[in-house]
């Protein structure tokens, strides 16, 4: 398995994505009070294909929304019909000076409908707006969104590759 670290530098803020408008019937808002568990949710379905174990709601809030490092306000969220279908669980890490996506998921029935770009966009616009110049975004090769974030301008700042070898007994 191979682990990225992408950046996303914003000497001027970012353009509006390549999106004409949000596919029909999504909008997007900020993160806000009452949005945890769905959030939660979500990410925990849409991480089940790669994620070794569901992460209970406390233990996921530990390292997302009950972070004094949270950034409600640059962590857009998806919603069609009232229903919410992507996630942007983003921190504002202060002694780095750079915005960080812990988490982007996308509803499995709306991915590759261009929601995910959007979300991106607009995180990025809200920490440019907060002085911030680099997001940061870790992801690895298990989930296939490597292609989604250099399409959106993203780079590699490093990366790491682990290799597993079974061992048996006697061999």
């Amino acid at each position: 398995m191979t682990a990225w670290l992408l950046e996303f530098t914003m000497p001027d803020e970012p353009e509006a994505p390549e999106l004409p408008e949000p596919p029909p019937g999504v909008t997007i808002r900020p993160f806000r009070a009452g949005d945890e568990h769905a959030a939660h949710r979500l990410i925990e379905d849409a991480f089940a294909a790669w994620q070794p174990r569901r992460m209970p709601y406390e233990e996921w809030a530990r390292h997302t929304v009950d972070r004094p490092t949270f950034a409600s306000a640059m962590s857009p969220l998806a919603f069609a019909d009232g229903q919410l279908i992507g996630a942007v669980m983003a921190l504002d890490l202060h002694d780095t000076g750079e915005g960080h996506l812990e988490q982007l998921a996308v509803r499995s029935d709306h991915r590759n409908r261009g929601v995910a770009r959007l979300m991106l966009c607009h995180a990025f616009r809200a920490f440019h707006r907060q002085g911030r110049r680099t997001c940061t975004l870790w992801t690895h090769s298990d989930t296939g969104a490597l292609t989604l974030c250099l399409r959106v301008g993203m780079t590699v700042r490093r990366s790491s590759t682990v290799f597993r070898k079974v061992l048996t007994a006697g061999a």
